[in-house]
């Protein structure tokens, strides 16, 4: 009879051992808005950062749980190896982007390294759901050319054991949106001011050219005209015409997302006598160039 009870106490003993090993973590579904923002990165040098937050509970079981876990998030459905991005509906437009543990945008977070995943804090309890809140920054960096329209992405996160080797819940997901605004600007400063000699009845026209550009989002159709193509100075009495790149009217370009180039000619023809109130005179005529798209 002894034996018996000494074999049963050893079972029983293993059996207690088998349950404390079986004991887990449990972390419910993280969940998360994502971000959305607008970037007009193309002509900036500036990181475009917007915060996000993530939030979920996890549940310790026993007092021999780890006190911490780690969340990971991957690169996204629009992955190139490693890079998340963000693509613009069915096209074949992608934005680069990044999701980062601090606000300078220079700790990874969406990475499948577990170096990069964020390491959670729990306290020491037991059998209590302990809420939790975290933020990221979703990180577009400057100087990518798209095309204008809003693009998506979606992420899925985990939330992990301290070892890399479980999941501690199931997966969850957020939205990446990233709008690009069609916009067209003319370079500040303007083009530089242009100055013609014109001497009474000479046998050649007087002329003369200025430089100037213009930055539009990337693949845009844009038009630049002038308010006026012929004018008469004021001062002067001369004619004159104007032209952008050779063509007296509207004329028709598409953005790149970088500086586009254009030049307006100036012509004074030959042979005006012109009227001045004393032996020479000299004005100033103001003239605009538009941008529609």
């Amino acid at each position: 009879m002894r034996s018996y009870t000494i074999r049963l106490l050893a079972a029983l003993a293993l059996m207690c051992a088998a349950c404390a090993a079986q004991a887990v973590i449990t972390c419910t579904v993280p969940t998360s808005g994502g971000f959305t923002t607008a970037y007009a990165g193309a002509t900036g040098t500036l990181l475009n950062i917007t915060q996000g937050t993530v939030t979920f509970s996890c549940t310790r079981s026993v007092g021999g749980d780890p006190l911490t876990v780690l969340l990971r998030a991957n690169n996204g459905a629009n992955a190139l190896g490693v890079q998340n991005r963000a693509r613009l509906g069915a096209t074949g437009n992608y934005l680069n982007y990044d999701g980062h543990k601090n606000s300078t945008c220079t700790s990874l977070w969406t990475s499948l390294v577990v170096g990069d995943f964020m390491t959670i804090n729990l306290a020491a309890v037991v059998g209590v759901a302990q809420p939790i809140s975290v933020n990221f920054w979703g990180c577009v960096p400057a100087g990518q050319a798209a095309v204008a329209g809003t693009y998506t992405d979606t992420v899925s996160m985990r939330v992990r054991n301290n070892t890399n080797t479980n999941n501690l819940s199931p997966t969850g997901t957020f939205a990446v949106s990233i709008t690009v605004p069609a916009s067209c600007t003319i370079a500040a400063p303007a083009p530089s001011p242009l100055t013609i000699n014109y001497t009474a009845f000479q046998p050649a026209p007087a002329t003369g050219s200025t430089l100037g550009s213009a930055t539009c989002t990337n693949n845009l159709p844009y038009e630049l005209s002038l308010d006026v193509y012929i004018a008469v100075s004021p001062v002067s009495n001369l004619q004159y015409s104007l032209n952008i790149d050779g063509t007296a009217g509207k004329v028709s370009k598409r953005g790149n997302g970088g500086a586009q180039g254009y030049t307006i000619n100036v012509s004074m023809p030959a042979g005006q006598a012109g009227k001045c109130s004393s032996g020479s005179c000299s004005g100033t005529q103001m003239h605009t160039i538009y941008v529609t798209y």
